[in-house]
């Protein structure tokens, strides 16, 4: 299949100022109860992340969010096979830098003890290790949320200002639920960011549909035929300009 250009139709490419129109779909936008930022007793974290990994040792996929584990039912076919898909295109870059890719590895969010876990994870060779369980925003290259039923208001609604507030880089968005379906990069996170802000966490925000193209910055530097993460057929990544 052959890259196409961009089209002006769908796509979204902005800067992003404090006060803005929020990027989350219109149908998930709902008033959400602000997380306490008191902080309880690490014995209780101790807890927490045993209970997390029991979680996982099970198969399923567990969270900590505001002081609560939050457990997800295993992901469906489309879900996997886009991970899979976008893996595919990312594989010649891990390799050449011997990056590694990761999806039981969580991420710290401080500065509670919250866990989120991306569907991908990319970071290079050496990642920063907050623990075993967890590793330190900052060293993330790229976190990926593919969006099914059960996590799509998570997606679009927490986990921006969730990883923008570890200092993940680049936060991408798969959602085959949109109509067109959607890949969206947020990036250039705010470094000041607490467990209430209500800005926006991230500074850039692009959105293409599928079909479109959609451009990785550095260290990827490489653009990304939409289509080819919904497709049966993947194309080869074509280099950034």
């Amino acid at each position: 299949m052959a890259l196409t250009k961009p089209t002006k139709r769908g796509r979204r490419d902005h800067r992003v100022p404090q006060k803005q129109v929020s990027p989350v779909p219109d149908d998930l936008v709902a008033d959400e109860p602000k997380p306490s930022e008191d902080r309880l007793p690490e014995r209780l974290e101790d807890q927490l992340l045993q209970m997390c990994l029991a979680f996982q040792e099970a198969d399923y996929r567990a969270e900590i969010h505001n002081w609560q584990v939050v457990v997800s039912p295993a992901a469906n076919r489309e879900h996997v096979d886009i991970i899979d898909r976008l893996s595919d295109l990312l594989y010649p870059l891990k390799l050449a830098n011997r990056w590694r890719f990761h999806q039981s590895w969580g991420v710290h969010i401080p500065p509670q003890p919250d866990l989120r876990l991306p569907d991908l994870m990319v970071v290079p060779e050496r990642a920063e290790a907050f623990d075993e369980m967890r590793a330190h925003g900052r060293s993330l290259l790229l976190a990926v949320e593919v969006c099914s039923f059960s996590t799509r208001k998570v997606d679009w609604q927490e986990k921006p200002l969730d990883y923008a507030r570890a200092g993940v880089p680049l936060y991408l968005i798969v959602d085959p639920l949109a109509t067109p379906r959607t890949v969206t990069l947020m990036s250039d996170p705010l470094p000041d960011l607490g467990p209430r802000d209500d800005r926006q966490p991230y500074q850039r925000i692009v959105t293409a549909e599928e079909g479109e193209v959609l451009e990785l910055p550095e260290p990827f530097g490489m653009k990304i035929e939409t289509s080819a993460l919904f497709d049966e057929v993947v194309s080869p990544p074509e280099p950034a300009e």
